[in-house]
């Protein structure tokens, strides 16, 4: 395993590569929360390559240790992989991670997951379970069939009178 950590642009950067086991996910991380402390910077950029997947977050404490980084209340972390595999790990951290409170998200482009940190703007804080539903998109016409589909015409009631 190598890792190096370094800050610039608001952020701090944390490149992992050749991570094999969950222990070396543990030294990894509490370098970087480290690295938050020393650097008074809670917006942090983990960059992923080169390693295996990890899906047993709970049990190797990674959550616990987010969780250090996410007592700054501006803490943004943005995870990065260079495999689908891991983006499918990152992607369940993150969901594990937002449940409880930390503004985690997974990203497949670095400049996409830059633009997110770089972004100042308050983030909606929910509550730990608490989840964010997507918004829902809509078409102006297919409002209108539902519509109709439910609600009978006013015309169509008065042609068939009661039931007999």
């Amino acid at each position: 395993m190598n890792y190096r950590i370094s800050t610039g642009n608001g952020f701090l950067r944390a490149d992992l590569l050749e991570r094999e086991t969950a222990d070396e996910t543990r030294t990894f991380l509490h370098s970087v929360v480290l690295a938050t402390v020393n650097h008074r910077c809670s917006r942090v950029l983990v960059h992923v390559r080169l390693s295996k997947p990890l899906f047993t977050i709970e049990r190797h404490g990674v959550l616990r240790t987010l969780k250090r980084i996410a007592s700054d209340p501006t803490h943004k972390i943005a995870h990065l992989g260079d495999t689908l595999e891991l983006g499918m790990s990152h992607d369940y951290v993150s969901l594990l991670g937002r449940q409880q409170g930390i503004c985690l998200r997974s990203f497949q482009s670095e400049a996409e997951a830059v633009e997110w940190l770089k972004d100042r703007r308050r983030e909606e804080r929910r509550q730990p379970g608490q989840t964010a539903a997507p918004p829902l998109e809509r078409r102006e016409d297919e409002r209108r069939e539902t519509t109709e589909a439910i609600a009978p015409r006013s015309n169509e009631l008065e042609a068939k009178g009661p039931v007999s």
